[in-house]
């Protein structure tokens, strides 16, 4: 008996198929990322694309002609801004080996974009094909109300200690796509590389807020909350024309605020190529980190003969006094 085992085990383990995949090479393509707002300079990042099994690096590309296009109407070219060159970390084994830096390219121009207009790029460089991408500015927001409630009875019973309320109009003669963000400002300890001294700063942290409003496809559910997350994206499918009210509870408490600190509301509404961009990272991110996991969601990309994302936003901010 123990020899016929033998056998089938040999038999089993002993048949192997070696299948050879003709993988076609990849073409490199421009990747160019950049959501223009009406608070800053219009701004973008331009790198190349690589293939799954492509052993090169991603470059921050710093020799591209890129040109800037208001209506239609050439307005200038954009460069890199070599006096405020970021770097990126390099790294390998799964992020866990530091192998060095590379420097990265943010290009810029002087004009600050413009509620309801449509701005167009188009890149150019020898080593790839040109590519081309537009959005239209969104009009800015103005809200109809906005008040902070303290839920706090003085105990340490309440879970959710504060709920933010808030309404504004809808416009009924577009599509409409919106995030809400709620930032404390307050003063924090920044630390030395070495860890060994440290000096007193401003620092601005997003508040992580729960609601229940079937207007909210995105963020991963918590304790009885179909919403939790930092980040609120939604359009106006469900209330196109009309006024919204939404709601937040919060774990902050309001008597935590100490002198100079600053709670502030950031409502942005994006155009729907910046809406498509970030719900569907805002997807990847609850998939990765909800309990189940879930299929990867593709990252949303307007960029014609190449990758990326060119969109608007235009974010309106108000400071919260509880």
């Amino acid at each position: 008996m123990q020899r016929v085992f033998f056998i089938i085990l040999i038999f089993f383990f002993s048949c192997e198929t070696v299948v050879e995949l003709d993988i076609p090479p990849h073409d490199p393509l421009l990747v160019v990322n950049g959501i223009i707002e009406t608070d800053s300079v219009a701004s973008i990042f331009i790198s190349n694309s690589l293939g799954a099994f492509d052993q090169g690096e991603i470059k921050s590309i710093d020799d591209a002609n890129v040109f800037l296009y208001e209506n239609g109407s050439l307005v200038g070219e954009m460069f890199p801004d070599l006096g405020n060159i970021d770097t990126i970390n390099l790294t390998e084994d799964y992020w866990w080996n530091y192998v060095g830096s590379a420097p990265i390219y943010i290009y810029k121009s002087d004009i600050i974009p413009k509620d309801d207009f449509t701005y167009s790029i188009e890149v150019n460089h020898p080593d790839y094909q040109s590519v081309y991408a537009e959005t239209t500015v969104p009009s800015s927001l103005e809200l109809t109300d906005l008040e902070i409630i303290d839920n706090t009875d003085g105990s340490d019973s309440i879970f959710y200690n504060a709920t933010l309320k808030l309404s504004f109009l809808d416009n009924s003669s577009q599509n409409n796509y919106y995030r809400i963000r709620l930032y404390l400002e307050t003063e924090g300890e920044d630390w030395n590389e070495d860890e060994t001294d440290y000096e007193i700063v401003e620092k601005t942290y997003p508040l992580v807020l729960y609601s229940n409003d079937p207007s909210l496809s995105q963020g991963i559910p918590w304790d009885g909350y179909t919403f939790s997350g930092r980040t609120a994206l939604f359009n106006d499918g469900m209330f196109n024309g009309q006024q919204k009210d939404i709601s937040f509870d919060l774990e902050y408490k309001i008597s935590q605020l100490q002198n100079g600190d600053e709670l502030f509301l950031q409502l942005t509404s994006f155009s729907e190529e910046g809406y498509n961009y970030f719900n569907s990272r805002e997807l990847n991110l609850d998939g990765f980190g909800g309990p189940f996991g879930s299929e990867p969601v593709p990252i949303f990309s307007n960029i014609e003969n190449g990758i990326g994302v060119f969109g608007s936003g235009n974010s309106t901010y108000f400071p919260i006094n509880p």
